[in-house]
């Protein structure tokens, strides 16, 4: 009877994940999401409302 290693068990397992990170990182160039992030025609500003700092300066009572 023929002795496994962890190695030969593990071994199939880090092939998967190595061709699923391939194929998901191909996509990803593929898709184009650096180039649009890097774009600098898509960078908005954003603003948004919040209370005045006044207004986070309450006093506290301990």
């Amino acid at each position: 009877m023929p002795s496994t290693t962890v190695f030969e068990i593990a071994r199939p397992f880090a092939w998967l994940a190595a061709v699923a990170f391939l194929v998901g990182f191909v996509s990803y160039l593929a898709l184009g999401r650096p180039a649009f992030a890097a774009s600098q025609d898509h960078l908005q500003t954003v603003s948004a409302s919040g209370p005045a700092s006044a207004e986070w300066n309450l006093p506290h009572k301990i």
